[in-house]
């Protein structure tokens, strides 16, 4: 008979049974584990894996009974995760996302906290789905579908390592609400920077690049770094430096940087064919629309469909339908991670496609040539025509710079007209993708036009 079956209360009992863990704990930790049989060493590791989830899930449970018995208020504490983290001593942010996730499997993921005091799933799973399924509304909502909710994130988390299964929730969590990750996207985007702090005999170097350009900087330093050879002795860190500063020598003696060198480094971002033309469908407003702007007559003042009005020669947008979005698989990275569907728009401006069609069995039937959106002779002509950045006030060179351009005319198989497309520099084009600006081109301006209608400025056009 267990001491915890002589207690009728059950707060006693809980403290009794801790204590009797606490102690036998205490004694395993006395025990040298070196004089242990390898395998038992193996079986050991794996004994303290379970305890440790069933411990996780113990602690979940403890905290948010604790937060809602309330007396952890009478301290002072300005929060109940402030009182953890002063209790446990733990760091603020871990002590804050333990309680978040008390909450979060309380609140939203039920069955996810019976298979982790079943040590079923990690706290790493958990972690996951709490920081992606559970952060808006429609993702919460979603966890409640029969098919396609917690129980289907569930299935797929008894079965995969943390580090898969974190790609499956962000793939999940994008397809239900892609507006949300566009705006993690934008938010990501705000917060980069990099700063050169000049200190005695050197430069301190210290910032944060979203995952894209990161992966940009990092491909780059890597290329140029290369293998070390087996005399090489320095650090990773000290081979990356070294390369930083190649790239910068590489840049500034090749003239890479005048008017007119359109050299460009490779990101790899992957996509079937269904996503490509879905973003494409939701950028001119939805699956079944027409691009903004169409059926205007070119360059025709005073005609009979606008009667008297100056007609628009063609319409950029970049605001996205999120709701024909909803459900659709979006675009990876190289290692897997899903691409919010603006970023991928963005991307698209000045990518190149390569068509790959694969069998039944995934077996490769075709591989075309890549092509581009824009072909070189075309980047040519409007840069030719639009000479600088075509953003109210920027005079920026071709050389700072990349064509952006409506997408809707390559999911149409159709025109292949320059009027789809102007020169901005790098700042503005990922200006006009993050802020959703459209602009619309008239016989002899560009007008730019924020989301709620406020025109920004005009630019004349050639």
């Amino acid at each position: 008979m267990s001491v915890l079956d002589t207690v009728t209360d059950p707060g006693i009992a809980a403290s009794l049974g801790l204590s009797d863990v606490s102690e036998t704990l205490t004694a395993l930790c006395a025990l040298d584990l070196q004089a242990l049989p390898s395998q038992g060493l193996l079986d050991a590791v794996a004994q303290l894996e379970i305890i440790t989830r069933k411990v996780e899930a113990l602690t979940a449970k403890a905290l948010v009974a604790a937060e809602a018995d309330g007396l952890w208020a009478t301290t002072g504490a300005r929060s109940f995760g402030t009182w953890y983290r002063g209790t446990s001593h733990r760091h603020g942010a871990s002590a804050h996302r333990q309680v978040k996730a008390g909450r979060a499997l309380r609140d939203h993921l039920p069955l996810t906290a019976e298979a982790l005091a079943d040590a079923q799933v990690t706290g790493d799973h958990v972690a996951a789905l709490v920081k992606h399924a559970t952060d808006t509304p429609a993702r919460r909502a979603q966890l409640t579908d029969h098919a396609l909710g917690e129980a289907f994130l569930l299935s797929h988390a008894v079965v995969m390592d943390a580090e898969a299964f974190t790609h499956l929730v962000k793939h999940w969590a994008t397809r239900t609400d892609p507006s949300a990750a566009d705006r993690a996207w934008k938010d990501e985007a705000v917060r980069e920077e990099l700063v050169l702090a000049k200190t005695t005999g050197g430069y301190h170097v210290q910032g944060w690049l979203s995952q894209i350009n990161g992966d940009l900087v990092a491909m780059a330093i890597d290329a140029r770094v290369g293998v070390p050879a087996a005399d090489d002795h320095r650090s990773v860190g000290q081979r990356r430096a070294a390369g930083l500063t190649s790239l910068a020598h590489l840049v500034l003696d090749s003239g890479v940087l005048k008017p007119g060198a359109r050299i460009r480094p490779h990101v790899t971002i992957t996509a079937d064919i269904g996503t490509l033309l879905a973003t494409v469908a939701a950028q001119a407003g939805g699956a079944d629309a027409l691009p903004p702007g169409s059926g205007a007559v070119p360059g025709v003042l005073g005609c009979a469909r606008h009667q008297g009005a100056e007609c628009t020669l063609a319409t950029i947008n970049t605001a996205l339908n999120y709701r024909s979005l909803t459900g659709v698989a979006p675009a990876t990275a190289e290692d897997g991670t899903p691409i919010p569907f603006g970023l991928f728009a963005r991307l698209l401006c000045q990518s190149q496609i390569h068509r790959v069609v694969f069998g039944a069995d995934s077996e490769v039937l075709d591989a075309g040539r890549e092509e581009r959106l824009f072909t070189v002779a075309q980047t040519r002509a409007i840069i030719a025509r639009d000479k600088t950045c075509q953003y109210p006030g920027c005079h920026a060179p071709p050389g700072e710079g990349e064509i952006h351009h409506s997408v809707w005319w390559y999911a149409q198989n159709g025109t292949t007209d320059l009027l789809n497309g102007l020169l901005l520099c790098w700042y503005h084009h990922d200006d006009v993708h993050l802020h959703s600006i459209t602009i619309e081109r008239y016989a002899h301006r560009w007008r730019f036009i924020r989301p709620d209608g406020h025109q920004i400025g005009e630019t004349l056009a050639a």
